[in-house]
């Protein structure tokens, strides 16, 4: 299950961890915990980022702002390896 959803991470341009749920016929605690797994060996790197260039003390919109964090995956090189065997 671990390369199966490291190969969907790799071909897919936006990840969502329902739609990986749905594509291998499981359900979203299963995908989170395998996400889990693969942060953990060091497969995935996941960055909880917000995009926003300025500093919330100098933004005039700063008390209306939703800052939603936007999380991004990363697979390392140990992940590309995993991935060059066969699945």
């Amino acid at each position: 299950m671990l390369k199966e959803v490291l190969k969907v991470i790799k071909d897919s341009k936006y990840i969502s961890k329902a739609n990986i749920a749905k594509e291998l016929n499981t359900t979203e605690d299963v995908i989170e915990q395998v996400f889990s797994e693969l942060n953990r060996m060091g497969y995935i790197k996941e960055d909880k980022t917000i995009n926003c260039n300025m500093k919330c003390d100098g933004c005039s919109f700063s008390s209306l702002c939703n800052k939603v964090p936007i999380n991004t995956i990363i697979i390392t090189e140990k992940g590309k390896k995993l991935l060059g065997k066969s699945l």
